[in-house]
């Protein structure tokens, strides 16, 4: 049986059909005509199969928007997300000299107040480094680290044991190397050794080498054995000398009138982190102050990205509809277009797709009334404390909008309320964030629903233009035929037209 495009209405039956020879007859047209109901419901079919599919598009974009709404600013784990402590428990920290001795950051658990920091003594890794320049010319050992060991240029000339290697210890990890190894592919070996906890380093500035623990502090160690070669021990080629280097302390800092003792230059105390870069010859004083600025410029974003997208979907909600004017065009009508005109064409088709749809009304619903409702167990919306909706006669009636001076002082005076509010999980009154979270899954749920129901539908739809248009198919042929069988008639007409001419005519 023939086959029809169900969007062109040309049919693609056999190429070798009569057509008019003797008629005279356009049959490829008249066959069309006739079969145009036809292709008129194979249209109507597709036409209603791409609505679906761009309404398909259009539920999948609104998903889109909701999952990065939700994973920038819901979702725990996301940098600016509200149920971070971060977004509402941000401080500063002032300090009163201009010394660079000691610097002081606060985390989201600090404590406040005012901090005195006196530093005794810096924290120190053991360590151990070259006696003196280990070159041969006191300049470098090599200018690139991809040189061999054996091509090094050392003033103690690296020896290598029997078998060309050198072998030596570092805290009880064995490490071995031939000639052919980089110098580069020596220093990764020992770095990356998880048993050896040491990082070596050749600097060529210095001209040396230096072994340095990585456990911080005075707990931190250096054993060094050399085994075969001379790269460690007296004469050695790396000028450094066998045993145990125990050089590591601790700081020693007086905080607020308390000394303490930390194996590393950087540590929190009280949620307050201190960076001690050199001792002090006076008391430093910082203060840790709650940073209700930097809440606010959060609480300000969130509420920027909300009314961006409460305001894509309000117009989604919205939208005329000028589908029935504009229905998908078939790739026949395409043809006799101009791309501009099919563009404008479709963004009208395309229109209304998602009007007074319920899914959409619903979150906007549940997104809108979450201001208004007592939140977090504090009995409480979001208008006592400075956060409403625009009027109804304001160019931007139904968003909302923040007044900074409400929202400080509600801040500065029950900070812990204000918390409460937005991430509070009370189960008669969940937090602001907690019933966002619970409107976008179920609207990501109803979603998800009416695509795989979208998707039926399209499946459904390929059955019938595909019976459609085997329909189409046999109407065709039919028609073919009787058209076949009529130029056949004719033929034999004209033949015999021609043959009873010749018996009249007159001899010459």
């Amino acid at each position: 049986m023939a086959s029809v495009n169900s969007t062109n209405g040309m049919s693609n039956t056999n190429a070798s059909r009569i057509t008019g020879m003797y008629s005279g007859l356009d049959i490829d047209a008249l066959v069309k005509s006739m079969a145009s109901k036809q292709q008129t419901k194979i249209d109507k079919a597709f036409q209603t199969q791409r609505r679906q599919e761009w309404l398909k598009e259009a539920l999948s974009s609104v998903r889109t928007e909701i999952n990065t709404f939700m994973n920038t600013y819901i979702n725990s784990d996301a940098t600016n997300s509200m149920f971070r402590a971060s977004t509402f428990y941000t401080y500063k920290v002032t300090a009163a000299s201009t010394s660079q001795a000691v610097a002081v950051t606060a985390t989201s658990s600090a404590v406040e107040g005012r901090y005195t920091v006196e530093v005794a003594q810096l924290a120190q890794n053991a360590f151990v480094t070259s006696a003196g320049r280990i070159s041969k010319d006191g300049t470098e050992i090599s200018s690139s680290n991809t040189t061999t060991l054996a091509e090094l240029n050392f003033k103690n000339a690296l020896e290598f044991d029997e078998n060309g290697k050198i072998s030596f210890a570092i805290n009880g990890k064995v490490f071995t190397f031939t000639k052919d190894t980089t110098l580069q592919t020596f220093l990764n070996t020992i770095n990356n050794d998880v048993d050896a906890k040491v990082t070596i380093k050749y600097s060529r500035l210095t001209d040396s080498f230096t072994i340095t623990s990585d456990v911080d502090g005075k707990n931190g160690k250096v054993l060094i054995k050399n085994i075969s070669g001379n790269a460690f021990g007296e004469n050695s080629a790396f000028q450094i000398e066998e045993g145990l280097i125990a050089n590591g302390r601790d700081a020693v800092v007086t905080i607020n009138g308390v000394e303490v003792s930390k194996p590393s230059n950087e540590f929190t105390v009280d949620g307050v982190t201190f960076s001690l870069r050199d001792v002090t010859t006076e008391k430093l004083t910082f203060y840790v102050e709650r940073d209700y600025s930097a809440t606010i410029e959060t609480v300000k974003s969130f509420v920027e990205a909300y009314n961006k997208l409460t305001a894509k979907l309000k117009e989604l909600l919205t939208e005329k509809d000028e589908s029935r004017k504009y229905p998908p065009l078939t790739d026949a009508q395409k043809k006799e277009m101009k791309d501009s005109e099919i563009e404008a064409w479709e963004a009208k088709a395309k229109s209304g797709l998602l009007r007074n749809n319920s899914i959409l009304r619903s979150l906007l619903n549940s997104l809108r009334g979450a201001f208004y409702t007592a939140l977090g167990g504090t009995g409480r919306s979001m208008a006592s404390i400075g956060i409403t909706a625009a009027g109804y006669f304001e160019p931007n009636a139904g968003q909302i909008v923040i007044d900074e001076d409400k929202l400080r002082a509600a801040l500065e005076r029950d900070g812990e309320s204000v918390v409460k509010m937005f991430t509070g999980n009370d189960a008669a009154e969940k937090g602001l964030i907690y019933r966002f979270r619970d409107a976008f899954t179920q609207a990501r749920k109803s979603i998800a629903y009416s695509v795989d129901d979208i998707n039926d539908k399209i499946s459904n739809l390929d059955r019938v233009i595909g019976q459609l248009s085997e329909r189409y198919d046999d109407i065709s042929e039919k028609y073919y035929n009787k058209f076949s069988a009529m130029e056949t008639a004719l033929a034999r007409l004209n033949s015999q037209a021609a043959f009873i001419g010749q018996l009249f005519m007159t001899p010459r």
